[in-house]
């Protein structure tokens, strides 16, 4: 129960500062942040039926080319919150990562990732209990944190010099709505297709994207050097996520 409640405070500081950031970037320079972005995305169905959930979040880039992505995912026609912090290094690969589920209106559980050299180490607690893990890294590798707004960096790992559909590894973690089971990790392959450029159109406005290809079902729509999604869908599921908000610095 203390966990609960820890999560819960936890969860509730963090909808805070990603509320109150743009306000605290907006008082004075701050020499850790070189750029930030918000952004909030509508979860929908593409026949148009009623919005299936949202999600926003809060990225800083830092001097050395550090991003920190903040993400809160509400899919409410699942009964799902997701809420999670990704760090990943100027060339997109992960350094450390928490994250928090409820899924079918159940709490899963909270899980901190942190990588040391070739090492990824998880600790987990849960529903489930208390869980370690110790995970061998590839050489590049993007994290699958199930949220909207990091799956542009899944991109970073494909060669831009190279056509067709390539393998690329993610560290994806479990996020069913079993919670008998924890939020660890597993490393998988990814196939990831460049499409080509293309200008999207969506509530925000009008960007200039590359379009890939994710698993040979999810297309999405990337912009910028921070390889943030603007649009993404799932022809196969009925399924489009589009970006509604959106202001950078």
């Amino acid at each position: 129960m203390n966990t609960l409640k820890n999560s819960s405070r936890f969860t509730w500081l963090l909808l805070w500062l990603v509320a109150l950031m743009p306000q605290i970037l907006c008082s004075a320079p701050n020499a850790a942040i070189v750029r930030t972005a918000t952004g909030a995305y509508r979860y929908e169905s593409m026949d148009g039926a009623a919005p299936r959930g949202q999600e926003r979040f809060q990225l800083l880039v830092h001097p050395d080319g550090t991003r920190t992505m903040m993400m809160w995912h509400d899919l409410a026609a699942k009964g799902a919150q997701f809420t999670v912090v990704l760090t990943v290094d100027a060339g997109f690969q992960p350094r450390e990562a928490y994250v928090k589920y409820w899924n079918d209106g159940r709490y899963k559980g909270s899980t901190f990732f942190r990588r040391e050299g070739d090492v990824m180490t998880g600790e987990a607690d849960g529903a489930a209990g208390r869980r370690s893990q110790r995970i061998t890294l590839p050489a590049r590798f993007s994290m699958g944190t199930h949220p909207v707004a990091g799956d542009g960096w899944h991109t970073a790992n494909a060669d831009p010099t190279r056509s067709g559909v390539q393998d690329v590894a993610l560290l994806s973690l479990e996020a069913g709505s079993d919670v008998t089971k924890p939020i660890l990790g597993q490393i998988v392959p990814l196939k990831v297709e460049r499409l080509g450029e293309e200008s999207v159109t969506v509530p925000a406005g009008t960007f200039a994207t590359t379009h890939y290809r994710l698993a040979g079902i999810n297309d999405i729509w990337v912009t910028g050097p921070d390889l943030l999604v603007v649009k993404s869908e799932i022809p196969a599921r009925g399924l489009r996520y589009s970006l509604i908000e959106f202001d950078a610095r």
